[in-house]
């Protein structure tokens, strides 16, 4: 499978999302951004899934239950409303991933489209998809997130609680962003006097 690209400059203005959209929440470059305070901010009504109240008990049932794995979030939109509604029995980390993976694909602007083809099939584009990860990611831990994570943190486990996200999720992001080099670039210079 080839290696998804990104157009050029997405991860530029990704970077500039995490930090215009910490500046009008009066968050610090670095802090942590909660998916639903943005979307509030954004004026995106979220919504758990458990309490929504336009689906079926037995919908709901199924995937809080033993279809958890199945579902994660979606984007419910009707004209220009869009309305998020996410699996609140996920790990409050993956529901943080969640919910600012779906406030991604609304910010980029991704077209909605239906959950399945006519085969039954998830309706899925790989490349929207991905765009949305990586949005959603670097909302949640942008550049200078990963730097601090590094910098001013025992462990990974530690910086990953603080941001709300997995281990996993930082690691990708301290990898993604360069963040490691960065701090080792930073920690010469201090050492030696720049």
């Amino acid at each position: 499978m080839a290696k998804k690209r990104l157009r050029r400059g997405f991860r530029k203005e990704a970077e500039e999302y995490a930090e215009e959209f910490r500046f009008e929440l009066n968050l610090e470059p670095h802090a942590p951004l909660c998916p639903c305070k943005l979307s509030n901010h954004l004026e995106i009504p979220v919504c758990k899934l458990s309490e929504h109240p336009s689906i079926p008990d037995d919908v709901k049932n199924y995937f809080l239950g033993p279809g958890s794995n199945y579902f994660s979030a979606t984007v419910i939109p009707f004209g220009t409303y869009r309305e998020i509604v996410h699996n609140d029995a996920h790990h409050l980390n993956r529901q943080n991933s969640n919910v600012m993976h779906e406030v991604a694909h609304i910010i980029l602007g991704h077209p909605p489209s239906p959950p399945l083809i006519d085969d039954a099939s998830r309706n899925y584009d790989s490349m929207l998809e991905y765009e949305a990860n990586q949005l959603g990611f670097t909302l949640l831990v942008p550049k200078v997130a990963a730097l601090s994570a590094i910098e001013d943190f025992d462990s990974l486990m530690l910086a990953a609680d603080f941001y709300g996200v997995s281990v996993s999720l930082l690691t990708a992001r301290i990898q993604i962003s360069d963040a490691a080099r960065w701090a080792r670039n930073r920690a010469f210079k201090r050492r030696n006097g720049y």
